[in-house]
Order: structure tokens, then C-alpha cells, then sequence
């Protein structure tokens, strides 16, 4: 990942991962940042931000079939 966290919400879309939220041990502060991981480029990136920060709570995908 690009920042280490723990305590962060996760789920997969579409073959990637995504982690949301959580709180950076080394910073001391809750995260707001949400990173998606692409398994076909071994890449991790910032794709966008929550509201605010949080932790400790989860995420689920609606997918319509």
C-alpha cells in the first residue's frame, strides 16, 4: 500500500482492491484516503478520499448481475 494501515475497511470490484479509511500507526492519526490495488499492474494508487476520516468499519459492493 502506499500508506500502512490498520483497522480499515476493504472490499473487491472488478478484480482490484480497494482499503478505505483506518488509522496510521507510524503517523498517529485516522486516515482519509482511499487506495485501489490492481493485481494484472502490482500497483497500488490513491484513487480518491472519504467525507472524513475514519476507522473500524466496513465495506460492501452492490453488483448488479
Amino acid at each position: 500500500m502506499m500508506e500502512r494501515r490498520m483497522e480499515c475497511g476493504a472490499v473487491v470490484m472488478n478484480g482490484c482492491i480497494f482499503v478505505t479509511g483506518g488509522y496510521s500507526y507510524s503517523k498517529g492519526t485516522y486516515l482519509q484516503s482511499i487506495e485501489k490495488y490492481d493485481p494484472e499492474l502490482n500497483q497500488w494508487e490513491v484513487v480518491s478520499n472519504l467525507p472524513s476520516a475514519m476507522r473500524s468499519h466496513g465495506c460492501v459492493c452492490v453488483y448488479n448481475v
